[in-house]
């Protein structure tokens, strides 16, 4: 159980550096870090998407998305489109103002990577996240079964 503690409270720690440090190198844009994961979000895996795929892959609390969703918006990074398949959803479209940001916003994330993995081995970090990963999972699995009891 301590090494459990012990990958908790680091992770924490993780979380909480990678956002004050973000949120540090995006002041001068005026866009926060939860601002930015959706924006890579949506670098990565594509714009024109519903809001649940968001939240589904940012792993956010659809209020937390809507409200960040909101700021971009009216910040000008986003625009909200009629899905053609469904008159009640709203597609996430990056506007020109994103994409043109899109190179900066890639390379403080990519910097902060290769400061988190200073001095580690590769096959270590791979090694690292799939524990992460597998702790995620464990943790999202147990709720999704406890929402489904109550």
């Amino acid at each position: 159980m301590e090494g459990i503690k012990q990958l908790i409270n680091a992770g924490s720690n993780i979380v909480q550096s990678a956002q004050l440090y973000l949120n540090q190198a995006f002041k001068e844009k005026q866009l926060s870090s939860a601002e930015t994961n959706v924006l890579m979000f949506l670098y990565t895996n594509g714009d024109k998407v519903i809001q649940d795929e968001i939240v589904s892959g940012v792993d956010v609390s659809k209020p937390a998305i809507s409200r960040t969703i909101n700021s971009l918006e009216r910040k000008g990074y986003i625009v909200r489109k009629p899905s053609p398949t469904d008159k009640r959803a709203k597609l996430i479209c990056l506007t020109d103002k994103a994409w043109q940001e899109e190179e900066f916003i890639q390379s403080v994330y990519a910097d902060f990577l290769k400061i988190a993995a200073t001095g580690l081995p590769v096959d270590k970090v791979k090694e690292f996240a799939e524990l992460l990963q597998r702790v995620s999972d464990n943790i999202d699995s147990y709720r999704r079964s406890e929402k489904k009891r109550l």
